[in-house]
């Protein structure tokens, strides 16, 4: 019975550290989608103070900050309060950085 106890508590334990190293890069990602977020942003605001600015890419690009930003927030929120973060979340957040980085190239291939 004691080695039941003690191979049960050592699977628990490496449960755990399974856990933790799953959060930890979770939160790596969700640092850096917030980092490319935030070194997008600039870029959609530049392109959109633009005089000759192309009234559809701009509709598009604003669309998609406002996108972004609504996963953004609470990815943000998550991190700096510490709660767990999940695969989805993160990669909504990923996905909306990446859809607005589209919208910007859009303008940088014509």
């Amino acid at each position: 019975m004691r080695k039941l106890c003690i191979l049960f508590a050592a699977f628990c334990l490496v449960g755990l550290t399974a856990c933790d190293a799953s959060q930890t890069n979770l939160r790596k990602a969700g640092y850096a989608t917030i980092q490319a977020y935030n070194a997008t942003a600039p870029l959609a605001l530049a392109y959109a103070q633009q005089p000759s600015a192309d009234p559809t890419i701009k509709a598009e690009i604003k669309t998609a900050s406002a996108d972004a930003m609504k996963v953004i927030t609470p990815l943000g929120a998550d991190l700096q309060s510490s709660n767990p973060l999940t695969a989805l979340e993160v990669s909504a957040a990923t996905a909306a950085v990446a859809a607005l980085q589209a919208q910007i190239a859009k303008e940088t291939v014509k």
